[in-house]
């Protein structure tokens, strides 16, 4: 059986004749238990409490709520993720928050609502993205599209070779080829040079025309079943080319721009679009068993689970390059912790 170590902050406020104590609960020691029925391991936590030093007024006991906080956060910061959480416990997590029929279902309903809100709120945006953000954000944006070096080989080949793509290729071959011959009339001008009188030379002309409606028509697209495929690797291979970069930076700043001068209320899906991806939704989740998401959360923690924050940014610089940050975070810290009469 194994341990895993943790930590738990238990904040107890009680009034004293001045003003409130807080007290932050600290780790004592940890012994891990076996769920009956699971093959994840939870853990069990015994906690001491710690009496912070004496404070005489509110500044003292602010003052010390913003250490404590400061405290915090380097300890946090520090710590791996497998320490913070091991693999076992987000599994255990998981598979009880999937059982509680209940809890889903309060939150979908908390989901929907919020979600209904935020939908009407953003359906009576008329202001466009770029308006939003401003002009030399979108600027940036427009100019960091527009240099974007290429794209995936395998992607675009993929994309140009589904079966939508070569359906739209064979449809536009087949009209292209179709409407030529019915534009440049071949029998019409051939016949019409003829010697031949009038009304015969059109009876001739007719009769030629419509045989070759009968004919070329499935000529075309015995020739495009072999064909489209040619046309689709010759496509890759532009749309891939180097040469040809340019152009098609050219037409996704135009996508893009196109989108971000948009009204926001435009670019909000249906109701029924919305509706019917969260009802999908949570219909997985009521499905879905733990051991669907092992593999995933594995492979989550096999990339981040030996990492900390302060590998990903540096938090203490971060906090001292804004005064007002650090100010916030000890406010919080101290509403959180300490109350006054």
């Amino acid at each position: 059986m194994h341990k895993f170590p943790a930590l738990l902050f238990l904040l107890l406020c009680w009034p004293t004749r001045c003003h409130f104590l807080g007290t932050v609960g600290a780790f004592v020691s940890t012994s891990s238990t076996l769920k009956s029925g699971s093959r994840y391991e939870t853990s069990s936590y015994r906690f001491r409490t710690m009496m912070p030093t004496s404070a005489s007024s509110e500044s003292s006991s602010s003052s010390s709520s913003s250490v404590s906080a400061r405290e915090v956060i380097n300890w946090i910061k520090a710590e791996q993720l497998e320490s913070l959480l091991p693999k076992a416990d987000t599994l255990q997590i998981i598979a009880e928050l999937l059982s509680d029929a209940a809890l889903i279902d309060d939150s979908e309903a908390l989901v929907i609502e919020n979600s209904e809100k935020i939908e009407r709120k953003l359906q009576s945006e008329t202001r466009s993205i770029s308006s939003i953000i401003g002009s030399d954000a979108t600027d940036r944006i427009l100019a960091s599209v527009e240099n974007i070096d290429g794209y995936d080989p395998d992607a675009v080949r993929a994309f140009l070779g589904s079966e939508a793509v070569n359906k739209l290729l064979a449809q536009i071959l087949y009209d292209g080829i179709y409407n030529f011959f019915q534009t440049i009339d071949v029998f019409g001008n051939i016949i019409g040079q003829l010697p031949i009188i009038g009304p015969l030379r059109n009876k001739i002309r007719d009769d030629a025309k419509r045989n070759l409606d009968r004919t070329v028509g499935p000529l075309i697209q015995t020739f495009l079943r072999s064909y489209t495929k040619t046309a689709v690797l010759e496509a890759a291979e532009f749309v891939l080319s180097p040469s040809n970069r340019k152009v098609f930076a050219g037409a996704n700043v135009k996508l893009v721009k196109n989108v971000l001068d948009r009204p926001l209320n435009t670019l909000i899906p249906p109701s029924d679009m919305t509706a019917s991806l969260r009802n999908d939704l949570f219909d997985y989740v009521r499905r879905v068993k733990v051991e669907d998401v092992e593999e995933y959360v594995t492979f989550c923690y096999d990339i981040v689970g030996d990492k900390a924050v302060d590998d990903v940014f540096n938090v203490n610089r971060v906090i001292d390059a804004s005064p007002t940050l650090g100010k916030t975070i000890d406010r919080i810290w101290s509403r959180a912790t300490v109350h006054n009469e």
